[in-house]
């Protein structure tokens, strides 16, 4: 029977589920190399396979899980290394694509940063007064993610340049980045982060420096980058070093 933490609720069932699953891989509690058996999971949800199904699809997206036919889910991780690389490729090809934007960005999209940093500060509050249940944390962890994507996706829609945002897409598709922010819970380090070093990026390109923009934004990636490194190493999370 599903205990209250895993206790989904009918409104966005898979990607609750999917948050569940996610949540408990990258802490530990599946390692590499786990069977997810799907029944265990509707017993664990209280839901039937349909949710389950959906939800494992996303986490295959994600690269945490492997849909084997007629064996159904496991639990597969990447490489510490493949991840330091994939960190290493966006935070300079973010930071290439801000410069760009520097050049071309205009009223509407620093109105449209602006409102992301808005939703982003109210969620980073919601940390700072410790009003984030374990209930309502897939909730918490969609919200402040819709407003990081909403600002990063903004930079890159400015650069013009679709290649460059496709490629972009898809290395923010390798992991879940979404975690980062489970990573960093500190209520100081999200705000650093999440609104300080993004106030920095947004003057940047309302001033038009574009190699001010660049470095802010790489240095942003990297440590973020550098904070979930440190979380996925202590929770034993890597299949290999």
């Amino acid at each position: 029977m599903a205990n209250v933490r895993d206790r989904v609720i009918p409104t966005g069932l898979a990607d609750e589920i999917a948050f569940r699953l996610q949540a408990a891989i990258l802490d530990g509690e599946y390692a590499p190399g786990t069977h997810l058996h799907q029944d265990v999971l509707c017993e664990r949800f209280g839901v039937s396979r349909t949710p389950v199904r959906e939800a494992l699809r996303k986490l295959q997206a994600q690269h945490l899980v492997d849909l084997v036919p007629n064996k159904g889910a496991m639990v597969r991780t990447p490489s510490r290394s493949q991840l330091e690389e994939v960190y290493t490729l966006r935070a300079e090809l973010e930071g290439f694509a801000t410069e760009l934007a520097a050049a071309r960005i205009g009223p509407a999209e620093l109105a449209a940063l602006d409102r992301a940093q808005d939703a982003m500060d109210n969620a980073v509050s919601l940390l700072e007064a410790r009003a984030v249940s374990p209930e309502g944390e897939a909730s918490f962890n969609t919200r402040i993610t819709v407003a990081n994507e909403t600002f990063h996706g903004v930079i890159q829609e400015a650069a013009g340049n679709r290649h460059l945002r496709q490629y972009l897409l898809e290395l923010q598709s390798f992991f879940p980045k979404d975690y980062v922010w489970r990573a960093i819970r500190s209520a100081d380090v999200s705000r650093i982060i999440g609104v300080e070093e993004h106030a920095t990026i947004r003057n940047a390109l309302a001033e038009g420096d574009g190699k001010r923009a660049r470095q802010a934004m790489s240095d942003h990636i990297t440590h973020a980058g550098r904070h979930l490194l440190a979380y996925l190493d202590a929770h034993g999370f890597w299949s290999e070093p």
